[in-house]
């Protein structure tokens, strides 16, 4: 994507139209992480819960302009294949006795708290705009 077309996509985010969905998406992501953290996400599957929901809202906070289901369908699918990239290089360097480059939580983190909550945003989005009638 071109920095013409980011800055503009940016610009659309804040105009009259879409900015009251904006802040209201931050606003509840930014909540529901608040209060993950408060409720705790150490085996509490509500905590998980909110936490997920929380940057799922974020996602759909910046992407919320997007009305074609084909766009959502392209993050899920990048996000997934992210995903796949990782266990493969995690495989990789497992094979290659190279384990001291794994962080264990760099990894939870980027496929947990990035790509989960991405992919269902594009699935959501993707199901949403696909279905809805234009």
């Amino acid at each position: 994507m071109s920095a013409r077309a980011m800055k503009k996509h940016f610009l659309l985010l804040m105009d009259t139209m879409h900015r009251w969905y904006t802040i209201s998406f931050f606003i509840a992501g930014v909540l529901l992480i608040a209060g993950s953290q408060i409720v705790g996400t150490t085996d509490n599957l509500p905590g998980i819960a909110m936490l997920i929901g929380g940057m799922v809202s974020l996602f759909y906070a910046v992407l919320h302009p997007w009305r074609t289901s084909s766009n959502y369908a392209i993050l899920a699918g990048v996000l997934f294949g992210l995903i796949l990239m990782t266990f493969l290089v995690i495989y990789i360097l497992s094979s290659l006795h190279l384990n001291e480059y794994i962080r264990e939580g760099i990894v939870m983190g980027f496929i947990g708290l990035i790509c989960l909550p991405g992919i269902i945003t594009g699935i959501a989005g993707a199901v949403f705009w696909a279905t809805s009638k234009k």
